[in-house]
């Protein structure tokens, strides 16, 4: 969402929503309003800027296609409709096997991440390390870790985006911590392999802890 911008009310949303299934102007509303949180989706999966930008706008390239066939009323419908859209569109991007090892050797040496840093975690974490352990999960991990950790996406989203129940979507996460910790452990030695230190200090939800 542009900054600055004033957030509709949900009858609003959900006007803006019908008119852009028909009018391009609208459908651009929503593109504005939603292109910031599908983009971090697709650095926190790809690890580097211009692949997050190829495939997000390969995401609302579908969007648009789609729009007529969506079948959501509100925001949040939409919002789980992007997500999902965005993880078929990452896995297809990933099945090249030549991508997938450029982004993890971008991941491990170069650590080019776009995504915001908490000031306390900044000079903690070793970020290329933690996402070189990010891709080593499963993909359905790796969309949960994504939309908990960082979009922090409450359960019940997380469990439409993936077709699953909040209780199925809560133990792959927290299979996905206890595999991130220890991969980070061997990585970055103890005093490092934390990754609860993502859970900042403005967030009481703290979606880093399962």
């Amino acid at each position: 969402m542009t900054i600055g911008a004033m957030a509709p009310s949900p009858d609003e949303a959900e006007q803006l929503l019908r008119r852009a299934r028909r009018d391009g102007q609208a459908l651009g509303r929503l593109y504005d309003r939603h292109y910031d949180g599908v983009y971090r989706y697709c650095v926190h999966r790809l690890f580097l800027r211009e692949a997050a930008e190829d495939v997000t706008s390969e995401v609302f390239l579908q969007v648009a296609r789609q729009i007529r066939t969506f079948a959501g009323a509100t925001e949040s419908d939409f919002r789980n409709w992007l997500y999902a859209v965005a993880g078929r569109q990452v896995a297809a991007y990933l099945r090249k096997a030549a991508r997938r090892k450029a982004l993890l050797e971008a991941a491990a040496y170069q650590g080019r991440l776009t995504a915001s840093r908490t000031e306390d975690c900044q000079d903690e974490l070793d970020w290329p390390s933690l996402y070189q352990a990010i891709a080593g999960l499963s993909e359905r991990e790796q969309t949960v870790v994504t939309l908990r950790g960082f979009e922090e996406l409450p359960y019940e989203q997380i469990a439409v985006v993936l077709n699953v129940k909040p209780a199925a979507a809560r133990v792959v996460f927290s299979r996905a911590l206890k595999k991130l910790k220890k991969r980070l452990l061997k990585s970055m030695g103890s005093a490092r392999g934390d990754t609860s230190c993502l859970a900042t200090k403005r967030n009481s939800r703290r979606p880093w802890r399962s």
